[in-house]
């Protein structure tokens, strides 16, 4: 009905704007011709500018059915990323905003964290910890070193001594030592007996000089003294070689036994056993050292370890941890001020790369193997009319939707540079069949009547109507079967007016 009435309005307009052909005109004798032509429809141009007449040349092309299929535009899993804190701290700086386009890596905000701090103390701590068990292997080593060549030194002494004790060595000497101070005493009470002979005889003549008065007394006294003097050396003397003798028979005695002999090697012995221990000490704190500093090395590794988890990509530096963006592209989302406290969870910022996205459509159960996976799509959306974007099918479900029967169907589209954008919704355009060439015109320059198709061919400055036999569709075109060339010129835009003004034409031509 509002079609109808669209139709009688511009028809009113027409007859005012300029008279239909479709009337009687006088020739140049004054007389009524009739004007009418069978399906033929005549305007004046500004009658076709207020129809809202256009035209399109038919052209040959490629034709394919195909299927439309809605969807919306999704992000990618790779062009998505949202940035939460490894670690929970205060936001000291901020370097972006909201609608920012940023580069992988880039610097999004800077945390200060207690809990990072005290993972970089710990890692000082142990660093501390390696470097003393670093300082105690290398002393314990080098203990290492001074025992072995000590205990290769006693080795040889060893070696040496038994070959003194097979030689005798140790006998020999303690035996000579006493022999000799044998003869000593015995030279000496030789020597102390003719000194005693001759101081008796000098007595004996001042004795004789005294009685005479020719020397005194004190004279006397004291030639009496020496004499007594080398009495007492003369036992001392032969006391001294009484011992001499009792040493010089123990020696003899042990020396017939071996004894000195085996106390040498003993003692030899004993040395080398004494170093060998203090070896095996030594290299016990080479293994206790070792194990510390490898205990070291492991607290470090962990120390590391906490500290690297608590930085995330972007890395820290003491207490303070810097957030990177993680992909390239533009900040979507934007929900932490500076000073503020997070934690782990919170979600501070998104970023979108938006370069390729995916278009999730449902298709109906009945077209569902005419979908492969691979196959090349052209998706379209509402708000950027005449842009076709290019996809592939990437992933065909595999489970029909009990309430809505159709299966789930995901789309790449590459290329599309941030026009596409999340929740767009989308028609998806699937190629099925095969292509084949004909002449197409627009789907709008077909008029249906009566169960036939009908297109409005441009003649000069007339529009004929022309029955059609159609063929495939394609989108927006349809193959004409026969009725139009390749090269005519069809009404695409107003037929429905252009019939209206035919019928009024025809009914006007029967009057006459």
């Amino acid at each position: 009905m509002r079609n109808l009435l669209f139709a009688l309005l511009i028809c009113s307009l027409l007859v005012a704007c300029g008279k239909p052909v479709t009337e009687a005109a006088e020739d140049e004798h004054g007389h009524e011709e009739a004007a009418h032509v069978e399906g033929q429809v005549k305007l004046s141009p500004e009658g076709l500018k207020l129809a809202g007449i256009e035209t399109f040349t038919a052209q040959t092309r490629k034709i394919q059915t195909a299927l439309r299929i809605p969807g919306t535009v999704t992000s990618t899993t790779n062009g998505r990323a949202v940035v939460t804190p490894p670690i929970a701290g205060r936001v000291i700086s901020i370097s972006v905003q909201l609608g920012d386009t940023v580069r992988q890596g880039q610097t999004l905000a800077i945390l200060e964290s207690p809990e990072l701090a005290q993972a970089w103390s710990s890692i000082a701590d142990a660093t501390k910890m390696r470097d003393s068990a670093k300082s105690d292997l290398g002393q314990a080593k080098s203990e290492v070193e001074l025992s072995n060549a000590k205990l290769s030194a006693a080795k040889v002494s060893l070696v040496r001594q038994r070959e003194l004790a097979r030689a005798g060595a140790f006998s020999q000497a303690p035996i000579q030592q006493a022999q000799n101070e044998l003869n000593e005493a015995q030279s000496e009470l030789l020597s102390v007996q003719k000194e005693q002979a001759s101081h008796a005889e000098q007595l004996r003549r001042l004795e004789n000089l005294f009685k005479d008065g020719i020397v005194s007394k004190s004279e006397l006294e004291a030639a009496r003294l020496e004499l007594q003097q080398d009495q007492i050396r003369l036992d001392r003397t032969e006391a001294k070689i009484e011992n001499a003798k009792a040493t010089y028979d123990r020696e003899r005695n042990i020396a017939s036994r071996g004894l000195l002999n085996a106390k040498e090697l003993q003692t030899a012995e004993a040395e080398v056993r004494v170093s060998q221990l203090e070896l095996d000490r030594a290299r016990l704190r080479v293994r206790a050292a070792e194990s510390a500093l490898l205990s070291a090395n492991k607290t470090i590794a962990n120390a590391n370890a906490v500290y690297l988890s608590n930085t995330g990509t972007g890395g820290g530096s003491v207490g303070r941890v810097t957030l990177v963006a993680p992909i390239s592209g533009t900040i979507t989302h934007l929900d932490v001020t500076r000073g503020q406290a997070v934690d782990r969870t919170q979600v501070l910022l998104e970023v979108e790369n938006l370069q390729s996205v995916w278009v999730t459509a449902n298709v109906p159960e009945q077209d569902s193997a005419k979908v492969r996976k691979g196959s090349t799509v052209q998706v379209t959306v509402a708000s950027l009319p005449g842009q076709v974007f290019q996809g592939v099918i990437q992933v065909v479900g595999s489970k029909v939707d009990p309430k809505t029967r159709s299966i789930p169907t995901q789309c790449l589209i590459t290329g599309a540079a941030g026009r596409l954008k999340p929740d767009m919704f989308a028609t998806i355009r699937l190629g099925v069949g095969p292509a084949v060439q004909a002449v197409a015109v627009p789907k709008s320059a077909i008029l249906i009547e009566d169960k036939n198709s009908y297109v409005f061919v441009k003649d000069s400055d007339s529009f004929d109507k022309r029955q059609v036999e159609l063929g495939q569709q394609d989108g927006e075109m349809v193959a004409i079967v026969s009725g139009v060339k390749a090269g005519e010129v069809v009404a695409s835009k107003g037929a429905f007016v252009l019939s209206s003004e035919e019928k009024k034409s025809e009914l006007k031509g029967h009057d006459h």
